[in-house]
């Protein structure tokens, strides 16, 4: 006996749940998909590892529902290098530990990181089925990881692909509006959390956290924006306003997505059309 199976566009755009009619009519139509990529990270004790990939994951399928385009299942990789002495100081260390991206030395639980060469070969390696293999004419990459060298990577993907006039790939974060990118985000602080408070809500637990007292950047591994930019507070902790335990909110995580679905949705259509 058959099971009725809901119309794609009222279900979720994941390549992996289409028949093959699906995708081949959805890429005669815009020629578009959408690959969401981000690393298993510390995001402090209170949000899941998953939290960049996630994120990713939540606004491809939002993404993908607006543009009526597949998404590609969410790759869980992403890259780090090690930090600058200037920003250990900034964070409260001392400026001579070696420290890869968030993975600092109280955490109970390192992040999976790969090297940098490996990131590239594996998004370089999927771009190439998406496009040479099966026939997408653009791609988006929804990229939920900020470490420089991993957007010095994607960049680099971009210049190459669009490279002679041509315009076949692109790449946006998830969920932050510019009105976000332009301060300063920060990791696992109010709005990050917020964020995955929207879209995952069982992958936020503040009770994980201290239930009072300053969070300090070294112990928890949660930093805000300001810190990241040079400016930490006088005893290296995470800035009331940045606090999670006080600024997360399901209702502004939501608006920030919105904000951006609306923001992305109107750069791609302009990116794709000639």
């Amino acid at each position: 006996m058959s099971t009725q199976r809901r119309p794609i566009d009222e279900g979720d755009w994941n390549l992996s749940f289409l028949f093959p009619d699906e995708v081949a009519e959805a890429r005669g139509r815009t020629g578009l998909v959408i690959l969401p990529l981000a690393p298993i990270e510390w995001h402090g004790p209170h949000l899941t590892m998953g939290c960049d990939g996630l994120l990713a994951h939540a606004f491809a399928r939002r993404l993908a529902r607006e543009l009526r385009s597949p998404y590609f299942p969410p790759l869980f990789l992403g890259t780090e290098r090690e930090r600058r002495p200037e920003v250990l100081t900034s964070l409260g260390f001392s400026g001579t530990e070696f420290i890869e991206g968030m993975d600092f030395p109280a955490n109970s639980v390192k992040s999976a990181y790969v090297k940098e060469d490996v990131f590239s070969l594996a998004v370089r390696g999927t771009l190439d089925a998406l496009f040479e293999r099966m026939g997408f004419r653009f791609v988006l990459i929804v990229n939920g990881h900020g470490a420089d060298n991993q957007k010095s990577v994607l960049d680099r993907l971009c210049a190459e692909h669009n490279g002679g006039g041509r315009r076949r790939l692109m790449w946006v974060y998830p969920g932050f509006p510019r009105s976000l990118v332009a301060g300063a985000i920060g990791h696992a602080g109010g709005g990050e959390s917020s964020m995955l408070s929207a879209t995952w809500p069982d992958c936020v637990d503040l009770s994980r956290l201290p239930a009072s007292g300053p969070l300090r950047n070294v112990e928890h591994a949660i930093v805000d924006g300001d810190t990241f930019d040079g400016s930490p507070t006088r005893d290296f902790t995470v800035r009331e306003e940045q606090d999670p335990r006080k600024h997360t909110d399901a209702r502004v995580g939501a608006r920030f997505v919105d904000e951006a679905v609306l923001e992305t949705v109107a750069d791609v259509r302009r990116f794709i059309v000639p």
